[in-house]
Protein backbone atom coordinates (compact mmCIF):
# COMPACT_ATOMS: atom_id res chain seq x y z
CA UNK A 1 0.00 0.00 0.00
CA UNK A 2 1.37 3.77 -0.67
CA UNK A 3 -1.41 6.37 -0.47
CA UNK A 4 -1.96 7.95 2.80
CA UNK A 5 -4.75 6.77 5.31
CA UNK A 6 -7.99 7.47 4.94
CA UNK A 7 -8.36 8.88 8.72
CA UNK A 8 -7.21 10.36 11.66
CA UNK A 9 -6.75 7.74 14.55
CA UNK A 10 -6.88 7.65 18.40
CA UNK A 11 -3.29 7.45 20.44
CA UNK A 12 -1.87 3.86 20.49
CA UNK A 13 -3.51 1.67 23.63
CA UNK A 14 -2.32 -1.49 25.54
CA UNK A 15 -3.61 -3.62 22.39
CA UNK A 16 -0.73 -2.19 20.43
CA UNK A 17 1.95 -2.51 23.45
CA UNK A 18 0.12 -6.23 23.51
CA UNK A 19 0.53 -6.52 19.36
CA UNK A 20 3.84 -5.58 19.17
CA UNK A 21 5.43 -7.38 22.58
CA UNK A 22 4.01 -10.57 20.91
CA UNK A 23 5.04 -10.08 17.18
CA UNK A 24 8.41 -8.98 18.85
CA UNK A 25 9.12 -12.31 20.38
CA UNK A 26 8.14 -14.24 18.07
CA UNK A 27 10.50 -12.68 14.92
CA UNK A 28 12.78 -12.32 17.60
CA UNK A 29 13.23 -16.17 17.77
CA UNK A 30 13.20 -16.11 13.83
CA UNK A 31 15.16 -13.38 12.69
CA UNK A 32 18.42 -14.36 12.42
CA UNK A 33 21.57 -12.21 12.70
CA UNK A 34 20.20 -9.10 13.09
CA UNK A 35 22.47 -5.67 12.79
CA UNK A 36 24.07 -4.07 16.25
CA UNK A 37 21.60 -2.00 18.44
CA UNK A 38 21.19 1.63 18.41
CA UNK A 39 21.95 2.51 21.79
CA UNK A 40 19.22 5.67 22.09
CA UNK A 41 15.77 6.00 20.97
CA UNK A 42 14.08 9.43 20.97
CA UNK A 43 10.34 10.79 20.40
CA UNK A 44 8.94 11.17 17.15
CA UNK A 45 8.55 14.82 16.08
CA UNK A 46 5.61 15.02 13.54
CA UNK A 47 7.32 16.05 10.40
CA UNK A 48 5.76 17.98 8.11
CA UNK A 49 5.59 17.91 3.71
CA UNK A 50 6.50 21.16 2.06
CA UNK A 51 7.12 22.41 -1.23
CA UNK A 52 10.62 22.21 -2.34
CA UNK A 53 11.47 19.62 0.33
CA UNK A 54 15.23 18.86 0.19
CA UNK A 55 16.02 15.13 -1.25
CA UNK A 56 19.15 13.54 -0.86
CA UNK A 57 20.02 10.55 -2.43
CA UNK A 58 21.00 7.60 -1.08
CA UNK A 59 20.20 9.24 2.44
CA UNK A 60 16.40 9.91 1.59
CA UNK A 61 16.00 6.17 0.60
CA UNK A 62 15.78 4.91 4.00
CA UNK A 63 14.04 6.66 7.12
CA UNK A 64 12.06 9.71 8.03
CA UNK A 65 11.46 8.76 11.85
CA UNK A 66 10.34 12.37 12.25
CA UNK A 67 7.34 11.66 9.99
CA UNK A 68 4.53 9.54 11.54
CA UNK A 69 3.94 7.27 8.64
CA UNK A 70 6.54 5.58 5.86
CA UNK A 71 6.47 2.66 3.55
CA UNK A 72 8.58 0.93 1.35
CA UNK A 73 6.89 -0.60 -1.50
CA UNK A 74 8.25 -3.77 -4.17
CA UNK A 75 6.38 -5.58 -6.69
CA UNK A 76 6.77 -7.10 -9.71
CA UNK A 77 6.04 -9.50 -12.14
CA UNK A 78 8.33 -12.43 -13.02
CA UNK A 79 8.83 -15.46 -15.39
CA UNK A 80 10.48 -18.65 -15.90
CA UNK A 81 12.45 -19.82 -19.11
CA UNK A 82 9.11 -21.58 -19.72
CA UNK A 83 7.19 -18.78 -19.32
CA UNK A 84 5.55 -19.75 -16.24
CA UNK A 85 4.48 -16.74 -14.21
CA UNK A 86 5.18 -15.55 -10.83
CA UNK A 87 3.75 -11.97 -8.67
CA UNK A 88 5.04 -10.82 -5.60
CA UNK A 89 4.79 -8.09 -3.41
CA UNK A 90 7.14 -7.48 -0.33
CA UNK A 91 6.37 -4.20 1.44
CA UNK A 92 7.54 -2.63 4.72
CA UNK A 93 5.57 -0.46 7.21
CA UNK A 94 6.84 2.13 9.81
CA UNK A 95 4.31 4.32 12.44
CA UNK A 96 5.67 6.24 14.58
CA UNK A 97 3.84 5.98 18.16
CA UNK A 98 3.53 8.36 21.66
CA UNK A 99 2.58 6.38 24.26
CA UNK A 100 2.13 9.42 26.38
CA UNK A 101 6.00 8.84 27.00
CA UNK A 102 5.21 6.33 29.52
CA UNK A 103 9.36 5.61 28.68
CA UNK A 104 12.05 7.75 31.05
CA UNK A 105 13.28 10.41 28.07
CA UNK A 106 16.47 10.34 30.36
CA UNK A 107 17.20 6.33 29.74
CA UNK A 108 15.79 5.54 26.80
CA UNK A 109 15.57 1.71 25.63
CA UNK A 110 16.02 0.00 22.28
CA UNK A 111 12.90 -1.52 23.29
CA UNK A 112 10.79 1.76 23.38
CA UNK A 113 7.69 1.79 21.59
CA UNK A 114 7.99 4.89 19.67
CA UNK A 115 8.47 3.10 16.20
CA UNK A 116 6.41 -0.13 14.95
CA UNK A 117 7.14 -1.83 11.91
CA UNK A 118 4.41 -4.22 9.67
CA UNK A 119 5.94 -6.29 6.80
CA UNK A 120 3.69 -7.84 4.06
CA UNK A 121 4.63 -10.66 1.90
CA UNK A 122 2.90 -12.49 -0.74
CA UNK A 123 3.83 -14.43 -3.54
CA UNK A 124 0.94 -14.83 -6.77
CA UNK A 125 1.43 -18.49 -8.48
CA UNK A 126 -0.56 -17.70 -11.79
CA UNK A 127 -0.29 -21.17 -13.03
CA UNK A 128 -1.43 -23.01 -9.90
CA UNK A 129 -3.98 -20.42 -8.98
CA UNK A 130 -1.93 -19.79 -5.65
CA UNK A 131 -1.63 -17.18 -3.26
CA UNK A 132 0.28 -16.81 -0.70
CA UNK A 133 0.08 -14.04 2.35
CA UNK A 134 3.04 -13.41 5.21
CA UNK A 135 3.10 -10.75 7.75
CA UNK A 136 4.68 -9.84 10.57
CA UNK A 137 4.27 -6.89 13.06
CA UNK A 138 7.76 -5.73 14.99
CA UNK A 139 9.09 -2.54 17.16
CA UNK A 140 12.43 -1.23 16.20
CA UNK A 141 13.95 -3.22 19.14
CA UNK A 142 17.95 -4.20 19.51
CA UNK A 143 17.71 -4.60 15.52
CA UNK A 144 15.00 -6.02 14.66
CA UNK A 145 13.37 -3.91 12.31
CA UNK A 146 14.11 -0.82 10.96
CA UNK A 147 15.52 0.93 7.90
CA UNK A 148 19.26 2.78 8.21
CA UNK A 149 20.47 4.68 5.75
CA UNK A 150 24.13 3.37 7.36
CA UNK A 151 24.06 0.06 7.01
CA UNK A 152 21.68 0.80 3.56
CA UNK A 153 19.08 -1.75 4.82
CA UNK A 154 15.58 -1.66 5.51
CA UNK A 155 14.54 -5.38 7.30
CA UNK A 156 11.56 -6.49 9.60
CA UNK A 157 13.60 -9.48 11.08
CA UNK A 158 15.01 -11.98 8.43
CA UNK A 159 12.91 -9.82 5.55
CA UNK A 160 15.13 -7.14 3.98
CA UNK A 161 16.23 -5.31 1.01
CA UNK A 162 19.93 -4.36 0.63
CA UNK A 163 20.91 -1.25 -0.89
CA UNK A 164 24.30 -2.45 -3.04
CA UNK A 165 26.96 0.65 -2.94
CA UNK A 166 27.64 1.37 -6.69
CA UNK A 167 25.68 3.98 -8.59
CA UNK A 168 23.49 5.92 -6.76
CA UNK A 169 21.57 7.13 -9.30
CA UNK A 170 20.27 3.73 -10.28
CA UNK A 171 20.91 1.63 -6.98
CA UNK A 172 21.05 -2.22 -7.07
CA UNK A 173 18.23 -3.83 -4.67
CA UNK A 174 18.73 -6.89 -3.40
CA UNK A 175 15.37 -8.27 -1.60
CA UNK A 176 14.97 -11.30 0.55
CA UNK A 177 12.12 -12.93 2.23
CA UNK A 178 10.82 -15.77 3.22
CA UNK A 179 8.23 -17.44 5.57
CA UNK A 180 6.45 -21.49 6.03
CA UNK A 181 5.06 -21.17 2.54
CA UNK A 182 7.31 -19.27 0.14
CA UNK A 183 10.37 -17.27 -0.23
CA UNK A 184 12.03 -14.84 -2.44
CA UNK A 185 15.30 -13.54 -3.45
CA UNK A 186 15.26 -11.36 -5.79
CA UNK A 187 18.25 -8.51 -7.44
CA UNK A 188 16.56 -5.37 -8.79
CA UNK A 189 18.58 -3.01 -11.17
CA UNK A 190 16.86 0.35 -12.15
CA UNK A 191 16.17 0.79 -15.94
CA UNK A 192 15.05 4.49 -15.00
CA UNK A 193 16.43 6.86 -12.37
CA UNK A 194 14.43 7.32 -9.30
CA UNK A 195 10.79 9.68 -9.60
CA UNK A 196 9.48 12.01 -7.30
CA UNK A 197 6.07 12.13 -7.59
CA UNK A 198 3.79 15.19 -7.96
CA UNK A 199 4.94 19.45 -8.65
CA UNK A 200 7.25 20.68 -6.07
CA UNK A 201 8.36 17.30 -4.11
CA UNK A 202 4.93 17.03 -3.10
CA UNK A 203 2.26 14.37 -3.95
CA UNK A 204 -1.82 15.20 -3.19
CA UNK A 205 -4.25 12.98 -2.94
CA UNK A 206 -7.19 15.30 -2.43
CA UNK A 207 -7.72 18.21 -4.85
CA UNK A 208 -9.31 20.39 -1.94
CA UNK A 209 -7.54 19.31 1.14
CA UNK A 210 -3.74 20.50 1.49
CA UNK A 211 -3.06 18.18 4.39
CA UNK A 212 -3.71 15.28 2.55
CA UNK A 213 -0.03 14.92 0.77
CA UNK A 214 2.98 13.18 0.93
CA UNK A 215 6.82 12.82 -0.49
CA UNK A 216 6.26 9.94 -3.13
CA UNK A 217 9.43 8.43 -4.73
CA UNK A 218 9.41 5.39 -7.01
CA UNK A 219 11.63 3.18 -9.19
CA UNK A 220 8.99 2.78 -11.77
CA UNK A 221 10.92 0.23 -13.84
CA UNK A 222 13.76 -2.44 -12.43
CA UNK A 223 15.21 -5.98 -14.27
CA UNK A 224 14.55 -8.42 -11.47
CA UNK A 225 16.61 -11.70 -11.70
CA UNK A 226 16.88 -14.82 -9.04
CA UNK A 227 14.88 -17.52 -7.16
CA UNK A 228 11.81 -17.81 -6.08
CA UNK A 229 9.98 -20.74 -3.82
CA UNK A 230 6.71 -21.87 -3.21
CA UNK A 231 5.52 -24.76 -1.61
CA UNK A 232 8.60 -26.96 -1.58
CA UNK A 233 9.02 -26.01 -4.96
CA UNK A 234 12.04 -23.41 -6.56
CA UNK A 235 12.29 -21.43 -9.77
CA UNK A 236 14.38 -19.70 -11.38
CA UNK A 237 12.91 -15.82 -12.60
CA UNK A 238 13.53 -12.90 -14.58
CA UNK A 239 10.92 -10.13 -15.11
CA UNK A 240 10.06 -6.63 -14.17
CA UNK A 241 10.02 -4.76 -10.41
CA UNK A 242 8.51 -1.56 -9.13
CA UNK A 243 9.46 0.84 -5.78
CA UNK A 244 7.35 2.70 -4.28
CA UNK A 245 8.69 4.81 -1.04
CA UNK A 246 6.12 7.76 0.79
CA UNK A 247 6.67 9.07 3.91
CA UNK A 248 4.13 11.56 5.77
CA UNK A 249 2.30 12.90 8.41
CA UNK A 250 -1.30 13.93 7.91
CA UNK A 251 -4.38 11.97 6.94
CA UNK A 252 -7.37 12.65 4.48
CA UNK A 253 -10.74 13.66 5.82
CA UNK A 254 -13.61 11.06 7.29
CA UNK A 255 -15.45 11.23 3.74
CA UNK A 256 -12.95 9.22 2.20
CA UNK A 257 -13.11 5.45 2.69
CA UNK A 258 -10.27 3.81 0.50
CA UNK A 259 -8.14 3.93 -2.83
CA UNK A 260 -7.51 2.45 -6.04
CA UNK A 261 -3.86 2.11 -7.11
CA UNK A 262 -2.24 0.97 -10.40
CA UNK A 263 1.49 0.44 -11.59
CA UNK A 264 1.53 -0.09 -15.34
CA UNK A 265 4.80 -0.66 -17.27
CA UNK A 266 4.29 -0.54 -20.63
CA UNK A 267 5.96 -2.71 -23.75
CA UNK A 268 6.64 0.37 -25.67
CA UNK A 269 8.80 1.74 -22.29
CA UNK A 270 6.14 3.91 -20.67
CA UNK A 271 5.44 3.76 -17.10
CA UNK A 272 2.99 5.08 -14.82
CA UNK A 273 1.76 5.46 -11.37
CA UNK A 274 -2.48 5.75 -11.20
CA UNK A 275 -4.77 6.46 -8.28
CA UNK A 276 -7.65 7.80 -7.21
CA UNK A 277 -9.24 8.24 -4.13
CA UNK A 278 -12.82 7.08 -3.18
CA UNK A 279 -15.65 8.43 -1.22
CA UNK A 280 -18.24 6.12 1.04
CA UNK A 281 -20.65 6.73 -2.22
CA UNK A 282 -17.54 4.88 -4.10
CA UNK A 283 -17.06 8.03 -6.75
CA UNK A 284 -13.78 9.73 -7.11
CA UNK A 285 -15.08 13.24 -8.27
CA UNK A 286 -11.53 15.36 -8.71
CA UNK A 287 -9.13 13.04 -6.90
CA UNK A 288 -7.69 10.87 -9.16
CA UNK A 289 -3.86 11.56 -9.98
CA UNK A 290 -0.73 9.52 -11.64
CA UNK A 291 2.52 10.34 -13.16
CA UNK A 292 3.27 9.53 -16.28
CA UNK A 293 7.22 8.38 -17.01
CA UNK A 294 8.11 8.25 -20.65
CA UNK A 295 10.73 5.81 -22.15
CA UNK A 296 13.68 8.09 -21.21
CA UNK A 297 12.82 8.52 -17.53
CA UNK A 298 11.14 11.94 -17.60
CA UNK A 299 8.38 12.24 -15.41
CA UNK A 300 5.15 13.99 -15.73
CA UNK A 301 2.13 14.95 -13.73
CA UNK A 302 -1.32 14.19 -14.43
CA UNK A 303 -3.08 16.71 -13.23
CA UNK A 304 -6.27 15.86 -10.57
CA UNK A 305 -8.89 14.53 -12.07
CA UNK A 306 -6.78 13.58 -15.01
CA UNK A 307 -7.42 9.92 -14.77
CA UNK A 308 -11.08 7.88 -15.55
CA UNK A 309 -11.34 4.73 -13.25
CA UNK A 310 -14.13 2.81 -14.46
CA UNK A 311 -14.61 -0.54 -12.56
CA UNK A 312 -16.15 -3.76 -13.68
CA UNK A 313 -16.26 -7.32 -13.06
CA UNK A 314 -16.32 -8.12 -9.09
CA UNK A 315 -14.56 -11.00 -7.22
CA UNK A 316 -16.35 -12.10 -3.88
CA UNK A 317 -14.07 -12.88 -1.35
CA UNK A 318 -15.13 -16.05 0.72
CA UNK A 319 -12.46 -14.26 3.91
CA UNK A 320 -13.77 -11.66 4.30
CA UNK A 321 -17.12 -10.84 2.27
CA UNK A 322 -15.74 -7.87 0.45
CA UNK A 323 -16.54 -7.55 -3.17
CA UNK A 324 -13.75 -6.25 -5.22
CA UNK A 325 -13.87 -4.68 -8.87
CA UNK A 326 -10.72 -7.24 -10.58
CA UNK A 327 -11.23 -5.92 -13.87
CA UNK A 328 -11.60 -2.14 -14.69
CA UNK A 329 -11.15 0.08 -17.73
CA UNK A 330 -8.59 3.15 -17.31
CA UNK A 331 -8.88 6.39 -19.59
CA UNK A 332 -6.30 9.20 -19.33
CA UNK A 333 -6.59 11.53 -21.39
CA UNK A 334 -4.13 14.24 -21.27
CA UNK A 335 -1.36 11.38 -22.87
CA UNK A 336 -4.30 9.87 -25.18
CA UNK A 337 -4.46 6.28 -23.48
CA UNK A 338 -6.93 3.47 -22.67
CA UNK A 339 -6.37 0.37 -20.76
CA UNK A 340 -7.86 -2.21 -19.76
CA UNK A 341 -7.11 -4.37 -16.77
CA UNK A 342 -7.22 -8.07 -15.90
CA UNK A 343 -5.85 -9.70 -12.54
CA UNK A 344 -3.26 -12.85 -13.20
CA UNK A 345 -6.12 -14.22 -10.60
CA UNK A 346 -9.11 -13.53 -8.86
CA UNK A 347 -7.91 -14.11 -5.33
CA UNK A 348 -5.01 -11.86 -4.50
CA UNK A 349 -6.59 -10.84 -1.23
CA UNK A 350 -4.31 -9.66 1.20
CA UNK A 351 -5.83 -11.38 4.92
CA UNK A 352 -4.37 -12.69 7.34
CA UNK A 353 -6.88 -12.84 10.16
CA UNK A 354 -4.42 -10.94 12.65
CA UNK A 355 -6.53 -7.45 12.16
CA UNK A 356 -3.38 -5.77 12.24
CA UNK A 357 -4.98 -3.78 8.93
CA UNK A 358 -8.18 -4.74 7.35
CA UNK A 359 -7.87 -6.75 4.08
CA UNK A 360 -7.04 -5.26 1.02
CA UNK A 361 -6.89 -6.58 -2.49
CA UNK A 362 -2.91 -6.40 -4.28
CA UNK A 363 -2.13 -8.43 -6.84
CA UNK A 364 -0.22 -8.73 -10.46
CA UNK A 365 -2.50 -7.54 -13.43
CA UNK A 366 -2.04 -7.32 -17.31
CA UNK A 367 -3.02 -4.49 -19.55
CA UNK A 368 -4.25 -4.41 -22.92
CA UNK A 369 -5.17 -0.78 -24.67
CA UNK A 370 -4.06 1.67 -26.68
CA UNK A 371 -2.07 5.01 -26.80
CA UNK A 372 -2.05 7.59 -29.07
CA UNK A 373 -4.08 5.70 -31.82
CA UNK A 374 -1.36 2.29 -31.16
CA UNK A 375 -1.91 -0.84 -29.26
CA UNK A 376 0.72 -1.25 -26.13
CA UNK A 377 0.39 -4.42 -23.49
CA UNK A 378 1.74 -4.40 -20.48
CA UNK A 379 2.08 -5.68 -16.56
CA UNK A 380 1.92 -4.16 -13.15
CA UNK A 381 0.22 -4.58 -9.90
CA UNK A 382 -3.44 -3.21 -8.46
CA UNK A 383 -4.27 -2.36 -5.56
CA UNK A 384 -7.91 -1.75 -3.99
CA UNK A 385 -8.29 -1.00 -0.45
CA UNK A 386 -12.04 0.12 1.78
CA UNK A 387 -13.56 -2.85 0.17
CA UNK A 388 -13.20 -4.85 3.68
CA UNK A 389 -13.54 -2.17 5.74
CA UNK A 390 -11.84 1.29 5.56
CA UNK A 391 -8.26 0.84 5.45
CA UNK A 392 -6.22 2.94 8.70
CA UNK A 393 -2.99 2.95 8.16
CA UNK A 394 -2.47 4.87 11.33
CA UNK A 395 -3.92 1.91 13.24
CA UNK A 396 -1.08 -0.20 12.48
CA UNK A 397 -0.36 -2.56 14.94
CA UNK A 398 -4.15 -2.12 17.20
CA UNK A 399 -6.14 -5.41 15.68
CA UNK A 400 -9.42 -4.74 14.64
CA UNK A 401 -12.14 -5.76 16.69
CA UNK A 402 -13.18 -9.58 17.40
CA UNK A 403 -9.58 -10.19 16.02
CA UNK A 404 -6.30 -11.02 17.48
CA UNK A 405 -2.35 -10.04 17.35
CA UNK A 406 0.03 -12.79 15.58
CA UNK A 407 0.45 -15.24 18.01
CA UNK A 408 4.17 -15.94 19.39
Amino acid sequence: MRVPCVAAVPAATAVLIAAVAAASGAMADTAGPAPPADTASTAPRAGQVVPGYPFRFPRDHFGHPEFESEWWYYTGNLFTASGRHFGFELTFFRRARDLAREIDAAQPSAWDLDQVYLAHFTITDTGEERFVVGERLNRAGPGIAGADPERRRIWNGNWSVEWRPGDEARPAQVLTAMNGDAALHLVLEPVKSVVVHGREGVSRKVADDPRAVSHYLSFTRMAASGRVAIEGEEFAVTGQAWMDHEFFSDYLSDDKVGWDWMSVQLDDGVDLMLFGIRDAQGGYGPDTFGTFVDAGGGAHPIEPGGVAFRPGRRWHSRATGAEYPVEWQVVVPAFDLRLDVRPRIDAQEVFTGHGILPAYWEGAVRFTGERQGRPVTGVGYLEMTGYAGKLDIGGIGEPAPGTSPPDP
